[in-house]
């Protein structure tokens, strides 16, 4: 065999010989093989099977003209890496990379084209599979052409911005105007470093401009895929993930993190880091103030628990609403405590106002750039305003007071933790002094929070040990002279600190839910009591024995069996017991009175107590299930002084009688007091004037001592 024909025997890649007409002249075996033809085929001895072709590389049929020989010789141009398929009927799709190079003769004439191709299916393979792996990851590609200044870039990267192609130019400069000036900086910095030293990876978070103006953030990593051979960098690759749905989300998680789900304020971590930098702030700008005022909602756990959990929910949600629209920029809380604006003149501290959520129904809203104490006091007035505004819950109507703790910088402690334990302090302080108000924090308030801490421990000693007592007030009749019944109030003798004050106790029993073992005791032992006296006494025992009732009581499911069992096993007649309640809670909580109804069902009678003070009117005063209305011993006092006292006093026996209500004139110290409410025709009345309280054991003698009532005129 000839070297030659050897020589291309052996050789992997096809070779074919063609004339200046495009007839096959020779070929070797591997172009045979390539082509799916044999050789008498591709020499065009025998025939082609009509299922064969050759195709484009978008895969439809090439016609012949197109072919690399075909265009060599029509062109007159030899031709490289020229890709096509073949194709054999039934068989999968070879495909092949061609060069191809005019032949001449000794004078220079073309005699023909030989054509030399190899097999790149496997590459093509690797390559789609590459392609399709990277468009499934959403992988954007790019190659820079570092010399020409030109960007060439997939398709995904350019949908990935907002583009499609042709919309961007894509030379290195108008790329560059896309990306965001700080991103061109970190660039800049990463590809010199790659540059440098090929080993320190290329990658940098960019801002690319969407063709909405908005921002796309992206992960771009490189690399140099060719130098020069004096070492002069010619070309990067890399590509592009698109990064910003993730960036997105580490927002809204971080949002998330610092942000209370169901009111969207800030939530307790927020806040804390809040007043910590203002703490901080503080301690490096001499002049900075700043306030803390912490919240917290009064009868809240009671609308949760008639009205439901949703309920609770929207209460919430309407508190942080109140308080974004008070503490806006330029809104009627700053206005109103004369406060400078947020953005105020160049000179004037802005006063910056953030609130937030910590847990339940607290809130905890933070002053910064406070001049003074006054400032937080004032925006804390403003709140307490808008705060007690009634809120509408679906069809229900809800009065929702707040209680509010103050620490500004000039007692601030050093750390927000402590600055907060202090404002919680200041802030139940305010409830135990009467709720729906401020109070500022002084540092002896935690000795009064100490001493709540341990009455309660010993109240709870008390309650089984005994030490509470029930001592008796005597309700006189004035209109007909002559005690009537008594009022049932407990008491405490601590075995150390001797007598301690029901207002020192009761707030913290009702706190702590002890008041509803401390109420049924009482309730239990004035029912006994009245019923002991009726049998020694007789006719000159007391009629009647009235018991406070609390709201935690109320909220009681066993209430109403617990009274009646309490009735039955004194053997009293349930007229006998009076239940008071105080005004405000009676005529807020349509639980409250529901639960009121079904114990007057049982006949046992209801007092409004403490009327005047609370939230109800003469005007709904028939909207409750009452039989007897007392009147506040604040009203009493002034009775004598004050016209505007005196008329609402006779309005309200008047408007009880009217309904058919007893009335019950409290804390009547003189005889003057006691005729004036004889005058106004009220019908009974209790206080010093006739005597203090009792032990159940002094109350005998007094009645003893007491003229019987005059017969009614």
């Amino acid at each position: 065999m000839p070297l030659t024909d050897a020589l291309l025997a052996g050789l992997p890649n096809g070779v074919v010989l063609r004339d200046v007409h495009g007839r096959a002249l020779a070929c070797n075996p591997a172009a045979c093989a390539q082509m799916q033809l044999t050789e008498d085929q591709l020499l065009g001895r025998a025939p082609i099977d009509p299922g064969w072709q050759v195709l484009r590389v978008d895969g439809q049929p090439m016609p012949w003209s197109a072919l690399p020989s075909a265009r060599t010789l029509a062109e007159g141009r030899d031709l490289q890496g020229e890709v096509f398929g073949v194709a054999a009927a039934g068989g999968a799709v070879r495909w092949l990379a061609a060069n191809t190079v005019l032949m001449r003769d000794a004078g220079g004439t073309v005699s023909g084209v030989l054509s030399c191709f190899a097999d790149i299916t496997a590459q093509r393979r690797q390559l789609a599979l590459l392609e399709h792996t990277i468009d499934a990851a959403g992988l954007g590609t790019w190659e820079w052409d570092m010399q020409a200044g030109q960007l060439h870039c997939n398709d995904r990267l350019l949908a990935a911005l907002g583009y499609r192609r042709g919309d961007v130019g894509l030379t290195q400069k108008e790329w560059a105007q896309l990306v965001h000036p700080d991103s061109r900086q970190l660039w800049g910095q990463a590809m010199r470093a790659h540059l440098a030293d090929t080993r320190q990876p290329c990658r940098a978070e960019l801002r690319l401009r969407r063709p909405d103006g908005d921002w796309a953030e992206v992960l771009s990593c490189g690399v140099l895929v060719e130098r020069a051979p004096d070492g002069t960098p010619l070309r990067m690759a890399g590509i592009h993930i698109d990064m910003t749905e993730q960036v997105q989300m580490q927002a809204m998680l971080r949002h998330a993190a610092r942000t209370d789900g169901l009111t969207q304020l800030p939530n307790r971590a927020a806040v804390f880091d809040q007043v910590q930098q203002a703490v901080d702030r503080a301690a490096r700008q001499p002049g900075f103030g700043f306030a803390v005022l912490f919240m917290d909602f009064d009868r809240f756990k009671q609308t949760n628990d008639t009205l439901g959990h949703a309920a609770g929910d929207e209460l919430l949600r309407q508190i942080a609403q109140r308080l974004r629209q008070a503490l806006r920029a330029g809104d009627a809380v700053a206005q109103g405590a004369g406060l400078p604006e947020t953005g105020a003149g160049a000179g004037t501290p802005a006063l910056v106002q953030t609130a937030g959520r910590i847990g339940g129904d607290e809130f905890v809203v933070v002053l910064e750039g406070v001049s003074g104490r006054e400032v937080a006091c004032a925006v804390a007035r403003r709140l307490l305003a808008v705060l007690a505004a009634p809120y509408t819950i679906g069809s229900s109507v809800v009065h929702s007071t707040a209680s509010i703790g103050i620490v500004t910088s000039e007692q601030a402690a050093n750390d927000a933790h402590t600055v907060m334990r202090d404002a919680d302090t200041a802030m139940y302080e305010a409830k135990r002094t009467g709720r729906g108000r401020y109070v500022v924090f002084d540092p002896a308030m935690h000795e009064r929070l100490a001493r709540s801490v341990a009455t309660e421990a010993d109240l709870r000693l008390a309650l089984q040990r005994n030490e509470l007592f029930v001592v008796y007030q005597p309700v006189v009749d004035l209109q007909r002279g002559g005690p009537c019944g008594v009022e049932a109030l407990v008491r405490w003798r601590h075995p150390q600190r001797g007598l301690v004050s029901p207002l020192e106790f009761i707030a913290v029993a009702e706190e702590s839910g002890l008041i509803v073992a401390l109420g049924a005791h009482v309730l239990r032992t004035a029912c006994q009591q009245l019923a002991a006296w009726q049998r020694s006494l007789g006719a000159q025992a007391p009629a009647s024995v009235a018991v406070n009732l609390s709201a935690v009581q109320l909220r009681q499911p066993s209430l109403v069996a617990e009274v009646q069992r309490c009735v039955a096993e004194a053997g009293i007649a349930p007229g006998a017991l009076q239940l008071e309640v105080t005004e405000s809670l009676a005529a807020q909580d349509e639980t409250a009175r529901a639960r009121l109804r079904e114990i007057k069902a049982l006949g046992v009678r209801i007092a409004l107590d403490d009327f005047g003070t609370g939230y109800s009117s003469l005007a709904c005063l028939h909207q409750l299930p009452v039989d007897t209305v007392k009147i506040d011993r604040s009203f009493v006092s002034h009775a004598e002084t004050s016209d505007y006292h005196r008329v609402l006093i006779e309005a309200t026996i008047r408007v009880a009688r009217t309904l058919g209500m007893d009335t019950v004139a409290e804390g009547i110290e003189t005889p003057s007091q006691a005729a004036l409410l004889q005058r106004l025709d009220c019908g009974r009345g209790q206080g010093y004037l006739w005597s203090p309280p009792l032990a159940a054991e002094a109350v005998a003698p007094w009645l003893l001592q007491r003229p019987p009532q005059r017969a009614a005129a």
